[in-house]
């Protein structure tokens, strides 16, 4: 007898998001969801916002799923976390009398609301290694931009991060040495993240 073939997981119409092939290779991905279907945006927060766009234009998703790792800053977190909001660690225009984090004469321009999970996410363009000046709980390079192509778009978002670092001197190489650990624990959990409620 055949075995029978995997059903896909994930709904019609998602575009998971990530930023390197080593954060979620394309085998072990097709080997979990068949109709799996994936982009890789690059790192930090120009190339994700390029990327992004250049995927919502061509491919037309109505979920978008970003997945990466993340140091974490916060005690209490798992190893795998929901992000429920996302801030602009990076942006500083207080000299001009702008609060941290907030991008002036945007509409756009501040805290962005993802879901409800209570887990901050700072993204910024540099490597954290100690912990930002803005508050947040997790730290990534690239979901402020992917959160903002998003919200400009219409297209909604989730976002899943593996906790791979404490952000502090030895992150670096922690972060390397989970990355494998990384995709095994996101695809453990695809079947169990309730994404079919947004397409």
């Amino acid at each position: 007898m055949l075995p029978s073939p995997k059903l896909p997981l994930l709904p019609d119409g998602h575009l998971i998001l990530v930023a390197l092939d080593n954060e979620l290779p394309l085998p072990k991905l097709l080997a979990t969801d068949p109709n799996g279907r994936r982009a890789i945006i690059g790192v930090g927060k120009i190339n994700a916002a390029y990327h992004t766009l250049k995927a919502i234009t061509e491919l037309k998703p109505r979920l978008l799923i970003n997945f990466g790792t993340a140091g974490a800053l916060s005690d209490g977190l798992g190893e795998f976390v929901e992000v429920g909001r996302v801030v602009q660690r990076d942006i500083d225009l207080r000299p001009m009398g702008f609060p941290l984090g907030t991008t002036p004469y945007d509409p756009i321009s501040g805290v962005l609301e993802l879901t409800g999970s209570g887990v901050t996410c700072g993204s910024g363009d540099d490597f954290v290694d100690s912990p930002p000046e803005l508050p947040c709980d997790i730290v990534d390079m690239e979901l402020y931009a992917i959160a903002k192509v998003a919200a400009k778009e219409g297209v909604a978002l989730r976002a899943f991060k593996y906790i791979s670092d404490r952000a502090d001197d030895s992150a670096s190489v922690d972060w390397k040495e989970s990355l494998t650990k990384a995709a095994d624990c996101f695809l453990s959990r695809l079947p169990h993240l309730s994404l079919r409620s947004h397409c």
